[in-house]
């Protein structure tokens, strides 16, 4: 006697087995519903359809022209911040090889730098400056944004030549005037600080560089602190140059 009430042999066919229609349907419901053929992404699901359209061509075509510049950009730009000094020194020589001045300052290499650029700045004190290393030389173009103070700016090729100087005024009023230039370097310095030093188109710029930001913790943003002690100021000789 069972505590339900129910027949010891329900469910059981009169040779007293299982009955086979409930047992094909068990079957089926386990092949059908079993944790080993539950597909991974089932049908109508938002996951499904991210994953159809992936399969897509042009889809991936997309993603591809999209992704991988960015992911070349974002390379250089960790590796110009890991690489690149954080101060410099620029010597200036006439087209007869005769010293005319020097600058020295922060070294602005990544695109975040170079965006900012003297912008923080309140003011530049003579012999001081910032250096923009480019790591190809074209023609490139720059603009007076949120400065306090007017400029030289200074445009220098891969050879180190002086290709072009602009006399930058401030400007509160878009759009901004546009200078332009040939250069790989571009060196920012106190306004008129060209004309009162004789530099001029043509002359050569020579620079040194301060230790790669690797050795002072992969520093990203350059400090407003002073110059190191291994970039040689204000050299009356004229050094050996070097390149980045």
């Amino acid at each position: 006697m069972t505590g339900n009430g129910q027949r010891p042999d329900a469910g059981r066919d009169c040779d007293g087995n299982l009955d086979r229609r409930q047992e094909q349907g068990f079957d089926q419901e386990q092949e059908e519903y079993g944790p080993t053929n539950q597909p991974l992404l089932p049908e109508d699901t938002i996951a499904r359809r991210i994953v159809d359209r992936l399969k897509n061509p042009w889809v991936i075509a997309i993603l591809i022209v999209v992704f991988v510049p960015m992911v070349v950009w974002v390379g250089y730009t960790v590796h110009a911040d890991l690489t690149s000094p954080d101060y410099g020194t620029a010597t200036i020589y006439d087209e007869s090889g005769d010293y005319l001045a020097s600058v020295e300052g922060n070294v602005a290499a990544t695109w975040r730098e170079q965006y900012t650029g003297l912008s923080n700045t309140d003011s530049l004190e003579d012999g001081h400056g910032m250096i923009f290393l480019h790591d190809t030389e074209r023609e490139r173009t720059y603009v007076m944004r949120d400065m306090a103070f007017p400029i030289d700016i200074i445009f220098i090729d891969k050879e180190g030549r002086i290709t072009v100087i602009h006399h930058a005024e401030l400007e509160s009023r878009d759009p901004l005037t546009e200078y332009r230039g040939q250069s790989k370097y571009v060196l920012e310095v106190p306004y008129y600080w060209t004309t009162d030093n004789g530099i001029d188109v043509g002359d050569t710029v020579e620079f040194r560089w301060g230790p790669p930001r690797t050795e002072t913790g992969g520093i990203s943003i350059a400090s407003s602190s002073g110059p190191r002690n291994d970039v040689p100021i204000n050299s009356k000789r004229r050094p050996t140059a070097s390149s980045p």
